[in-house]
């Protein structure tokens, strides 16, 4: 599993957590290759079952949705009719996939593929000039936003493509939903009109709950929330400074995750339900590295860096990109 403002949160820390010294590498980093003629791939979503999901392009240059079966075979998803592009994000092991199809520099749409790769538009709101399914869950539940008027709107989709607004903070303007776990439970971000984003929570109801910030920091987002209700994401000061990775508990406490030794920060991209974290960590001249961390905040470098992990499976494998052959792959690291 896995990719704002105003209300007064009190926030515990935990500091024993993310204060471990690093772990050595075991990991083995695989790459997953692109479409025929491609030379660019990244990998997105990884379920239990080990489907991989992400983008490839092709010999024409055109990003496809692509799907890599559990022997790494790669299936070209198409897009939506008059499109020529597309990305997915998250697929459920029901085989059920989500993402966007689209024309450069044109209107995008959510798209939901099937086991058998038909793709079905997810429409969005009224007027929307973008629409995007981020996640799936295995109830066949969608998140993801519509864009009207230049604003994110969350959005949820019903296995029959009914839409739920997930609506922001009181006295925000924008929200964004990035994932949502099996009980139906969704995170992503609440935004104030001048752009800073916090950290939410929306219960299966569509309720809105802050999840905070780490002391002295402004801006935060959640990516990712496992079925135990444990989210990770990013803190932040400013929406310039480097961000740090964190981690929120069911009850709402917040534990900074420490960088690789000699980096300044990172973001968390996923977390399964034995509690291992993915993401990132950023050295001082903005590379990214790879990371995992244990339940107990043990950092790891997956390597293959410049790189960055989107996912992983209860089974501890994980994907995202690396770049550290000069090419840009996705790739999948187990131990």
């Amino acid at each position: 599993m896995r990719s704002s403002i105003i209300a007064a949160v009190t926030v515990t820390i935990t500091l024993s957590v993310g204060t471990t010294s690093p772990a050595l590498a075991t990991t083995r980093g695989t790459d997953l290759g692109t479409l025929p003629g491609g030379t660019v791939s990244w990998a997105y979503g990884i379920n239990d079952l080990g489907t991989v999901v992400g983008f490839s392009n092709s010999a024409n240059g055109k990003n496809h949705a692509v799907r890599w079966n559990r022997r790494g075979a790669v299936t070209d998803l198409g897009t939506l009719p008059g499109d020529d592009e597309s990305t997915a994000y998250t697929s459920n092991t029901s085989g059920v996939v989500v993402g966007r199809s689209f024309v450069a520099g044109q209107n995008q749409r959510a798209v939901r593929w099937d086991r058998s790769g038909r793709a079905t538009e997810l429409s969005g709101l009224p007027g929307a000039t973008i629409n995007r399914a981020y996640a799936i869950n295995q109830h066949g539940t969608a998140v993801g936003f519509s864009v009207t008027d230049g604003r994110l709107n969350a959005l949820r989709w019903s296995p029959d493509g009914e839409i739920t607004r997930l609506l922001p903070l009181p006295g925000d303007v924008a929200s964004g939903a990035g994932w949502i776990n099996t009980h139906h439970t969704a995170v992503g971000i609440s935004m104030v009109a001048d752009g800073e984003t916090h950290a939410v929570r929306w219960s299966p109801g569509a309720k809105v709950t802050a999840l905070g910030a780490l002391p002295g920091h402004h801006w935060s987002k959640a990516f990712c929330v496992n079925d135990n209700g444990v989210a990770v994401g990013s803190s932040a000061v400013t929406a310039e400074s480097a961000p740090h990775a964190v981690r929120w508990n069911p009850d709402g406490t917040i534990t900074p995750l420490a960088p690789l030794p000699g980096d300044i920060g990172g973001a968390a991209y996923g977390v399964n339900d034995n509690g291992w974290v993915i993401g990132y960590s950023t050295t001082p001249v903005g590379i990214s590295r790879a990371v995992r961390w244990s339940p107990r905040g043990v950092v790891t470098e997956l390597g293959g860096s410049p790189s960055e992990a989107f996912a992983i499976a209860g089974n501890g494998a994980v994907v995202g990109f690396s770049a550290g052959s000069g090419a840009t792959r996705a790739t999948l690291w187990t131990d």
